[in-house]
């Protein structure tokens, strides 16, 4: 019976976001509803039977049972016109309940009526998008016999065992669903990460539903509508829209924490993950450091001190970097302000005597900073080193996006 409501609130949640049709709070509901179900299809167990009868093509069966045993709902996988393809005909009620099932582990199915029955079909894509080892080690079964058998070359084995292995290569941020790529230009690799609407509705629909996750336009994404015959999109920034869901799923975004762990997994499959931690990094380390208690030395120079404190203020609307420290129990402190130049270089001017510079050389890793004295020029990599300190990261990250922004 729940999975069976669920079918019905499934749609009205799609059809929903998809027209931008319902108040908030009604969405807000049927999110709710959503991810109950899926915690509860994620409580069933995944059985299956590889069966490969002689003179029949192989094919897997899975059930998917309850926590006392009980079988909820089966579908059969099997090779079909060159694809995998996954099939259940029958009742009604079983159909739809097995949809529902799909659907909250990842997959896009529909329970339609066919030939006075009622049918589940579901493609490649929707087969790899449910991410479950139990499903995916069925699906793996399959592939391997199929290639035992002949009935696929060891090039479609591999390909397939890829996809598995990868999944589609889609993320869902905020309830938007965008393609992932990587990019060759020239010698340098760049991650694409972009959605194209259908319509003028899906596009207002997912620039809304960004906005209300807290992404600024320009900022951490770009959006086009589409008219005139030309096709739309909506493109997440990088590395600022990284940082975005980096930063929510630190806030507990269940949704965001989904979309990164996704994201990684391509990645890992795709072969892009040093450019992925690349865009990442900042933000995964952004205040993970506490510098109170930071004891600096420089055994040559006869210099000990103790960082007791590193934050930001706002000088209008520009970070001013405040480091307090100690020397011989005497308090210490200086600052710096970053802006930004004509040219689009980020940097900040430090005046430095040699008790600084070996606070600073500490603070951000650089010790070609060691020993300088006069005026010292920092740049994003400082700005981004500086961002791992508690109380400073976000201030700063957040910051260097804004005054990046087209």
């Amino acid at each position: 019976m729940f999975a069976t409501a669920w079918a019905e609130l499934s749609r009205l949640w799609r059809f929903g976001i998809e027209n931008g049709l319902y108040a908030d709070h009604i969405l807000n509901k049927l999110e709710g509803i959503r991810k109950y179900v899926e915690e509860y299809a994620n409580r069933l167990r995944i059985e299956y039977t590889l069966y490969s009868l002689p003179g029949v093509d192989p094919w897997v069966e899975v059930r998917f049972k309850d926590e006392r045993g009980n079988e909820i709902a089966h579908i059969n996988i099997r090779w079909y016109h060159n694809k995998l393809h996954a099939f259940f005909n029958g009742a009604k009620e079983k159909a739809e309940r097995l949809a529902s099932i799909l659907n909250a582990l990842g997959a896009n199915a529909e329970a339609k009526e066919y030939d006075g029955g009622w049918r589940v079909d579901l493609t490649t894509d929707s087969i790899t998008a449910i991410r479950r080892a139990e499903w995916l080690e069925a699906v793996r079964a399959l592939v391997e016999e199929l290639h035992k058998r002949g009935i696929v070359n060891e090039e479609q084995r591999d390909r397939l065992l890829k996809e598995i292995i990868a999944g589609p290569n889609t993320i869902e941020i905020a309830g938007v669903e965008l393609n992932v790529r990587q990019e060759s230009v020239g010698k340098s690799k760049r991650l694409i990460i972009m959605y194209h609407p259908s319509s003028f509705t899906t596009f207002n629909t997912a620039v809304k539903a960004l906005r209300d996750a807290g992404f600024v336009e320009g900022v951490h994404f770009t959006a086009k509508k589409p008219e005139g015959g030309v096709q739309g999109y909506v493109y997440i920034k990088l590395p600022a829209g990284l940082w975005r869901l980096e930063e929510l799923r630190r806030q507990g975004v269940d949704w965001a924490d989904k979309a990164l762990r996704r994201l990684e997994e391509i990645a890992k499959a795709r072969g892009f993950s040093n450019l992925l931690e690349e865009y990442l990094r900042p933000a995964m380390e952004a205040e993970t450091v506490d510098p109170r208690g930071l004891v600096v030395e420089d055994a040559e120079k006869g210099i000990r001190a103790v960082i007791r404190d590193v934050r930001v203020v706002r000088d209008g609307d520009r970070p001013r970097v405040v480091v307090e420290y100690e020397v011989n129990g005497k308090a210490k402190s200086f600052s710096f302000i970053w802006g930004m130049r004509k040219e689009g270089i980020v940097m900040a001017n430090v005046w430095l005597v040699e008790e600084r510079a070996a606070v600073l050389a500490a603070l951000t890793g650089d010790q070609t900073i060691r020993g300088k004295r006069g005026t010292v020029t920092l740049y994003a990599k400082h700005l981004f080193a500086l961002a791992k300190y508690r109380g400073v990261g976000w201030e700063l990250l957040r910051w260097y996006a804004e005054v990046m922004r087209e």
